[in-house]
């Protein structure tokens, strides 16, 4: 566990240095958007281990905060002894401006034994008053290559992110699934059938 942290900080060190290409050789705005090197302010949780059907990978959750307050989230997936690094969701700052990442966990499904990665999301309709949540699923998978990866996937069963889920302290209305403990509660019950 020590090594990854070690590695984690040290890939952070890596998305938050000075860009490769900032020297007085290289006009930066030059150079296309999709080739510069990320830059990371803030880590949005502590990274997962994830071990599934032989094959291990570390899941780490990065965030930016902006000069507007907005942010961002992107959750990268490290894997192929520590050999590759995939980005596998990417919450862009229009959508992720209010809302925080309450947590993320692995979640075997019991019945099928499928892994997944599941983000709770907590979104503030009024401070102190109002607060809605919502599930995103990222599952495990391996490739034909023998490689495990993560991904966002929003196919025919995407019902769990659609459930509206609201704190409202004015009202008694309360959401099952507004901490890690109660979420997976609410995935055991629903997954059972």
């Amino acid at each position: 566990m020590k090594y990854k942290i070690v590695l984690f900080m040290l890939l952070s060190l890596i998305f938050t240095m000075s860009n490769a290409y900032s020297d007085e050789y290289f006009e930066l705005d030059s150079i296309p958007e999709e080739y510069r090197f990320p830059k990371y302010n803030n880590i949005a949780h502590p990274p997962i281990d994830i071990e599934y059907k032989g094959h291990k990978g570390t899941a780490m959750f990065l965030s930016n905060t902006f000069e507007d307050g907005r942010r961002n989230l992107e959750v990268y997936f490290l894997t192929n002894n520590n050999k590759e690094l995939n980005k596998a969701y990417e919450l862009y700052t229009y959508q992720y401006g209010d809302e925080e990442l309450v947590s993320a966990f692995e979640y075997v499904d019991k019945k099928t034994g499928d892994k997944y990665i599941y983000m709770l999301l907590k979104d503030t309709l009024t401070p102190n008053k109002s607060y809605s949540y919502r599930i995103t699923e990222l599952p495990l998978y391996i490739e034909e290559d023998g490689i495990l990866r993560a991904l966002f996937f929003i196919g025919d069963d995407n019902s769990l992110s659609k459930i509206p889920c609201i704190d409202d302290f004015e009202t008694d209305r309360r959401c099952e699934f507004s901490t890690k403990e109660g979420l997976i509660k609410y995935l055991d019950r629903e997954k059972k059938w």
